[in-house]
């Protein structure tokens, strides 16, 4: 039973931090679908973890405790714990099932700064004024929430007296009190004297909450030399040190950034190899490196951290310090900054593990988001993610998902708005990598399983130009043919991109647009294909006829035709080949009217031998090899004609 508890207390939280990644998406906006799902997913969370109970957890720097065991070390309650432990909550109770009424003011709350929720007396009071009453937020749980399944650890006042005693001497004027030496020796001391509190067996039992909530207040107002030694010698000694890793769990993201990059003015420190150290010690999730390389390189505004800009093609260290605020600082700020691009790397992790409901779900949230969206440079950051997924779908070669993405974002970038086509465009490419195709096309090939052409579909004239130019770019022959092979099954209805490739200056790119638009069965393209017959590369002529026939059938033949009466005899040649495979009167009409008006008698023995092989062939043979024929063939013609006409009769 406990173990299906904690697994059912777990889901919740996450779903928790999904609910809240979806409301910062579309805020205020509790009806578009995306955030709908989400409180369907609370709803059914929420009442398989209430089942046995009131939910009731204490929140410890980016942890959470539920029976005095921390939860699942898991990046999505981490997060989650860091944005309540920075609004001063450090205790959650869920003692119904929250409506989208109270997730709605949950949310709306949790957006919110920590000295304004104090300002109308804190978190809790905040949230009781709402009017919600299924979920509970405080600073120390006085006792065991009524009808629990245990008592929150650390609440209650210790034998050896209050919590607000045992914290009493953990000020600034009284823990400097006597320190000598250089900032670094201070530190030092500081360090021993706070691991002898901390280990006061006294706190086993009670108020390690406040001492936690203390030691977070009295880092920040430690003065700033003394303040960087220690926050140096505590990321020195995360790793072997669990009085370190406490102390550094007491400072927010925000905080902890700040005295990192302070370390870095001095010199004496990289603020991004330190932040990369937490990040390996599993101290604090990766985002901590983007928030401290972009504090660092000044991408700050109204005391946001506005990290994420790599994301968007930007590179911060590059941008002039003394610049003002650029469009996209204030574009993402809200974002990326205020949220540190946990949304949108929320609805990616739902896309990456979740079950096939919750990627459907996140897949529409991502198109809800892009509808709103007005912004292209916002809109560019979470199509980035979308075109990771993208790559990730077509690795697997998971077709419906791959459909999937494509059409949320194909509806939410409506094709009427220039600027946001180029931009679907854009991001489509930056999916469909042309290493990724190939690998893709030659997989099929070794495998013989013909899924390339189903997986390129749905990205309509934009996946048949990418295969045009990884066909146009491949110098390895046998690569060439079997991207001309996806290619031919996927221009059926897709021609405009290919016809474009005709005015291309290099011969072989045409050839390769004369024999797709043959593949694509369109009448329409006829005139085009039959242009190229004039075209200074004989291997582009030579492809003309075959592509006509396979472009448009008996509708091919007046072309064809046409064909047979130019100039170039290997064409002339083709042409009469070509109408040869073709069935019907007009092929065979076509074929008499080149034994009878060319002067070329090597053609006129080639439609001859065409005939002869047609079924009604036979009977048009001895028309012409008729004295009364008009205009009367020479003698050699009639004599071969007759032949053929009688072999034909016999068979």
């Amino acid at each position: 039973m406990g173990d299906e508890r904690a697994r059912g207390v777990d889901s919740l939280l996450k779903q928790l931090w999904l609910g809240l990644s979806a409301y910062r998406l579309f805020p205020g906006s509790v009806e578009h679908e995306g955030f709908v799902a989400a409180v369907a997913r609370i709803d059914a969370a929420a009442r398989a973890a209430l089942a046995s109970g009131p939910v009731d957890v204490e929140v410890r720097g980016d942890r959470f405790l539920w029976e005095r065991v921390e939860l699942e070390d898991d990046a999505h309650l981490h997060k989650l714990a860091l944005v309540l432990f920075e609004r001063r909550i450090e205790r959650v109770t869920v003692v119904a099932v929250p409506d989208v009424h109270d997730l709605d003011r949950l949310y709306a709350l949790l957006s919110r700064d920590a000295d304004d929720l104090d300002a109308e007396g804190g978190a809790g009071q905040v949230l009781r004024g709402e009017g919600v009453g299924s979920v509970e937020l405080s600073r120390v749980g006085p006792a065991p929430v009524e009808g629990a399944d245990h008592a929150a650890t650390d609440v209650e006042p210790a034998a050896g007296g209050t919590p607000a005693a045992l914290v009493e001497p953990l000020t600034p004027e009284l823990m400097l009190e006597d320190l000598r030496g250089a900032p670094g020796d201070q530190a030092e001391t500081l360090l021993i004297r706070l691991r002898e509190m901390l280990d006061d067996p006294s706190l086993a039992t009670g108020g390690a909450i406040e001492v936690h909530s203390s030691v977070h207040g009295f880092v920040a107002e430690l003065p700033p030399d003394i303040r960087r030694a220690l926050v140096e010698l505590l990321v020195d000694r995360v790793r072997v040190d669990p009085v370190a890793e406490r102390l550094l769990s007491t400072m927010s993201n925000a905080e902890l950034t700040r005295a990192l990059v302070d370390l870095g003015r001095e010199g004496r420190r990289d603020p991004t190899e330190l932040a990369l150290e937490l990040a390996r010690a599993g101290v604090r999730p990766l985002d901590i490196v983007d928030l401290t390389a972009a504090l660092a390189s000044g991408w700050e505004e109204a005391g946001t951290i506005i990290a994420g800009l790599e994301q968007l093609g930007i590179d911060a260290a590059a941008v002039d310090e003394g610049a003002p605020a650029s469009s996209v600082t204030e574009a993402i700020a809200d974002y990326l900054g205020a949220t540190e691009s946990e949304d949108a790397r929320a609805i990616q992790a739902a896309l990456a593990h979740g079950e096939d409901q919750r990627r459907t779900e996140a897949i529409s949230a991502l198109g809800d988001y892009l509808v709103l969206e007005a912004d292209l440079d916002r809109t560019g950051a979470a199509l980035d993610l979308w075109a990771e997924e993208l790559r990730q779908a077509l690795r697997a070669r998971d077709v419906q998902m791959v459909g999937s993405l494509a059409t949320a974002v194909r509806e939410a970038l409506p094709e009427s708005a220039e600027a946001r086509r180029e931009l679907f465009e854009a991001y489509v490419r930056h999916g469909l990598q042309p290493e990724l195709v190939t690998d893709l096309v030659e997989a099929e090939a070794d495998e013989g399983a013909a899924v390339v052409a189903d997986l390129l579909a749905p990205f309509d004239d934009l996946g048949v130009e990418i295969l045009l130019d990884l066909l146009a770019d491949e110098e390895d022959r046998a690569r060439r043919a079997r991207l001309l092979g996806v290619a031919r099954r996927t221009v059926h209805d897709r021609v405009s991109r290919v016809t474009a490739r005709l005015s291309d200056p290099r011969w072989y790119v045409v050839r390769n647009a004369v024999i797709l638009l043959g593949a694509s069965g369109r009448p329409e393209v006829l005139p085009q294909i039959e242009a190229q017959v004039r075209h200074a590369a004989p291997a582009v002529r030579r492809e003309v006829a075959t592509a006509l026939v396979g472009a448009g059938g008996v509708e091919a033949v007046p072309a064809l035709g046409r064909l047979a009466s130019g100039e170039d005899q290997e064409i002339r040649l083709q042409a009469v080949s070509a109408l040869g495979t073709l069935v019907g009167p007009e092929a065979t009409d076509a074929l008499v009217e080149v034994v009878r008006s060319s002067d070329d008698r090597t053609l006129r023995l080639r439609a001859i031998e065409e005939l002869a092989r047609r079924p009604d062939g036979a009977g048009r043979l001895r028309e012409l090899a008729s004295r009364a024929s008009r205009p009367r063939l020479p003698w050699g013609l009639r004599r071969r004609a007759r032949s053929l006409a009688k072999e034909g009769a016999a068979a």
